[in-house]
């Protein structure tokens, strides 16, 4: 067991207690915002490494990455990942395409509140998301009915803010491939291919390869070794693979069963063992072991096991973890996050008028619940500090003007 190894999977988180002198000589922490990327450059954050247990130390999967051309794409959106995405203060109009390996909480959890949230984060374009189906699936199953379904489900968050904020955000552009095509092309733009192959996770799975400027990178989502990532993969830039925890210990963490244990493990799931023989078959130039509690105690239990079959460059996944891919090879800092954050400026100029022309407006008979005497004195001194800071007119009114 290699202290390098340990200091990459468990420690890198000891930096943020150098100096800041030293973070701006040497930068060996990522500031989000303050380095631009050359174009032959890809930057990858771990905005959710862990599993569908909840913590607060680790969300579930999310992976952003960040091009030298300016594009920005996100890879799953499971739960909890959201506050690490907004953590990075990017503005929302930039990181509107988001795609889903399978239609798990832990892979997509936080995408409904992603889309529902545009409004009040400042995000002035249609979300545009990518998720499988056909194939043969069940057609309830597909990823066009689960957005659709959320859709369904918020339609009264969705029509009662409309003319009292911006809503152009909730358009949503849903593009879904079918999941059975190996190398499918499903994402081409300004240099830019995103390709998926087939996974082995129940069924209607995929994994993904991203390629830019001569460099690829793999990422898996959730699936077993098969015949499709060994293919396409060997020699990769980057090749983030899930690894779930060693059978023993997830009896002992997560009070499962053995035969729970062993089924989550190695016939829906890719086991630390898996992992380490998939790296051992494809070479990559750098390998990332995500979908694991990454702790103290558990650790060493996933490095001894991948290391019975592979030794060379890798990296085990925590939230906010940084890789800067160049032709050059790879690097791995940990990112340093204001936890105190607010809504990035938007973009664009907003459009408060709904695009129908019709607002949506509380019924008089809701309104009618207020007690006037006591607070129209209070709102109508609000708004008149308001318009006196501001330099405007407006008026305080309850209801639909007659």
């Amino acid at each position: 067991m290699s202290a390098g190894k340990i200091l990459k999977g468990g420690v890198l988180c000891l930096s943020l207690f150098f100096s800041f002198s030293a973070w701006a000589q040497d930068r060996p922490a990522y500031f989000p915002g303050t380095e631009e990327l050359a174009k032959d450059e890809v930057r990858v954050i771990s905005c959710g490494s862990g599993m569908p247990m909840p913590r607060l130390k680790q969300a579930a999967a999310c992976f952003l990455m960040e091009f030298g051309n300016g594009e920005k794409l996100i890879f799953d959106m499971g739960t909890g990942s959201l506050e690490r995405v907004y953590a990075l203060n990017i503005p929302l109009d930039l990181i509107d395409k988001v795609f889903i390996g399978h239609i798990h909480m832990d892979h997509m959890g936080d995408l409904p509140a992603f889309y529902q949230y545009g409004p009040q984060n400042n995000r002035s374009k249609p979300l545009r998301v990518w998720g499988p189906g056909g194939g043969g699936t069940r057609p309830e199953w597909s990823f066009e009915a689960s957005m659709a379904a959320m859709q369904k489900m918020w339609a009264w968050m969705n029509g009662t803010l409309v003319g009292t904020i911006d809503t152009s955000a909730f358009a949503l552009e849903v593009n879904q491939f079918d999941w059975t095509v190996e190398n499918n092309v499903i994402y081409e733009s300004n240099g830019i291919v995103v390709k998926t192959i087939p996974a082995i996770h129940f069924e209607q799975s995929v994994s993904f390869i991203v390629e830019y400027a001569g460099m690829t990178i793999a990422y898996s989502s959730d699936t077993l070794p098969n015949k499709f990532w060994i293919e396409h993969t060997k020699g990769v830039d980057l090749s983030i693979h899930e690894a779930f925890l060693p059978t023993e210990l997830m009896i002992e963490k997560w009070s499962f069963l053995p035969q729970e244990a062993l089924n989550a493990g190695t016939t829906i799931h890719s086991s630390a063992e898996f992992f380490g023989k998939v790296m051992a078959l494809t070479q990559p130039k750098h390998a990332v072991a995500y979908h694991f509690q990454n702790d103290h105690d558990t650790l060493p239990a996933m490095i001894e096991a991948i290391e019975l079959y592979y030794d060379g460059p890798i990296d085990y996944a925590q939230d906010f973890m940084v890789w800067n891919v160049t032709p050059e090879g790879v690097t791995t800092r940990m990112a340093v996050v204001n936890p105190e954050g607010f809504p990035p400026v938007p973009l664009h100029e907003k459009e408060i008028e709904a695009a129908s022309g019709e607002r949506y407006w509380t019924p008089d008979e809701v309104y009618s619940w207020w007690p006037a005497e006591e607070f129209d004195p209070v709102a109508e001194a609000l708004f008149d500090r308001f318009n006196q800071a501001n330099g405007t007119d407006f008026k305080f009114q309850l209801g639909k003007p007659e």
